[in-house]
C-alpha cells in the first residue's frame, strides 16, 4: 500500500497518445502514467508527443521497471495517408537505450498503426516489434514472482486494440486489449479499463485496471495524467 501511496504521488501533469493521427504542429502532449499489481510489482513511463510537421510526430518514452530496469526510446511516426477519408495509417520508428545495473542495451522497434473516428468515439489498432540486446535479469534469482512483462525481452511483438468513448463532455471511456508475444515466455492478453475526466485546469486524470485474460500477467492499477499544450 505505501508503493501504491508513493506511485500516486509522483504522477504530475501530463495528455493522450495520438494513436495514428498526427499531433498538430508546433502542438506538445506530455503524459506520466504507472502500473501497480498484485505481485507487487510497479513500471512507470513519462511520454512526450510533439508536432514536427503536418505528417510527422516526435516521441519520446522514459520507463522505470520497479527498479530493475530504466530505458529511454525516442521514435518518429509518419502518416500514411492524406488526412482525406475515414480511415488514418501511420508507420512507427524508434531507437533507444536500456539500463539494467551495469548493462547497457540497444533497443529498436519499429510499427503499424490504423484508426478510425466515429460519433463521440474512436478505434485504433497497433502492430510494434521490439528488439533489444541480451543481459540477465536482475530480477530471477532475487525475486521469482517479478512480473516478467514490466521487464523487456530480447524481442517481442505487441497487438493493442483500442475502443474509446466520449459519453459526455470532460470524459473518455477507454478499453484497449493488449495482446503480447514474447521470446523468453509464452503469450498473454490483458484487458486495460479506464476512464479519464478533466480535473481544474488543463488537466486531465486517468484511472484504470489492467486485467488478465490468458498467459503471465497479474492484475494491476493504472493511473495516470494527461496535459496537452
Amino acid at each position: 500500500m505505501i508503493r501504491l501511496v508513493l506511485l500516486l504521488v509522483l504522477i504530475v501533469p501530463v495528455g493522450v497518445h495520438a494513436g495514428p493521427w498526427p499531433r498538430e504542429v508546433g502542438r506538445t502532449f506530455v503524459s506520466l502514467s504507472g502500473e501497480y499489481n498484485r505481485a507487487n510489482n510497479s513500471y512507470a513511463s513519462l511520454y512526450a508527443e510533439y508536432g514536427l510537421t503536418p505528417r510527422t510526430t516526435l516521441g519520446m518514452e522514459l520507463g522505470r521497471a520497479d527498479q530493475a530496469e530504466t530505458s529511454a526510446i525516442l521514435w518518429l511516426q509518419r502518416a500514411l495517408d492524406d488526412g482525406q477519408g475515414s480511415n488514418r495509417f501511420a508507420m512507427q520508428s524508434g531507437v533507444g537505450v536500456i539500463r539494467r545495473d551495469a548493462d547497457t542495451l540497444p533497443v529498436v522497434q519499429g510499427a503499424l498503426s490504423w484508426g478510425r473516428g466515429f460519433s463521440r468515439g474512436w478505434v485504433t489498432a497497433q502492430v510494434l516489434a521490439k528488439m533489444t540486446g541480451s543481459a540477465p535479469d536482475p530480477r530471477m534469482t532475487e525475486r521469482p514472482s517479478f512480473a516478467a512483462s514490466f521487464l523487456t525481452p530480447e524481442r517481442v511483438i505487441k497487438t493493442d486494440l483500442t475502443v474509446g468513448l466520449r459519453p459526455r463532455d470532460g470524459l473518455m471511456v477507454i478499453n484497449s486489449l493488449w495482446l503480447e508475444h514474447r521470446q523468453d515466455e509464452d503469450s498473454s492478453a490483458r484487458l486495460m479499463s479506464s476512464l479519464v475526466f478533466d480535473v481544474p485546469g488543463p488537466v486531465q486524470v486517468e484511472l484504470g485496471m489492467v486485467n488478465p485474460l490468458s498467459g503471465p500477467a497479474e492484475q494491476a492499477v493504472r493511473l495516470g495524467t494527461w496535459l496537452e499544450f
